[in-house]
């Protein structure tokens, strides 16, 4: 199938390199870069829930503080900026 992409100027430089270093066509990299997006799972909401709760218990108990309670998204940006002496 062909297909048109905007693809950043960054991004692109690195494939073609990769491709130019491995001396197959910038196609293949494409691809093999797509199958494996689409091959990985994503997890799901719950198990990403999960590990994020793993990592804030982590964080808390890495800095000996009690945990804060779970904030949401407009909380999170209205919350004061707590400075660190």
């Amino acid at each position: 199938m062909r297909t048109t992409l905007d693809i950043p100027d960054a991004v692109f430089k690195k494939a073609k390199l990769k491709a130019v270093h491995e001396g197959i066509a910038l196609k293949v990299v494409v691809v093999r870069a797509l199958e494996r997006e689409v091959a990985t799972p994503t997890p799901s909401l719950a198990v990403r829930k999960k590990r994020a709760h793993r990592l804030f218990a982590a964080l808390d108990k890495a800095r000996n503080e009690t945990a804060i309670e779970r904030l949401d998204r407009e909380e999170l940006y209205d919350r004061p900026v707590l400075r660190r002496h």
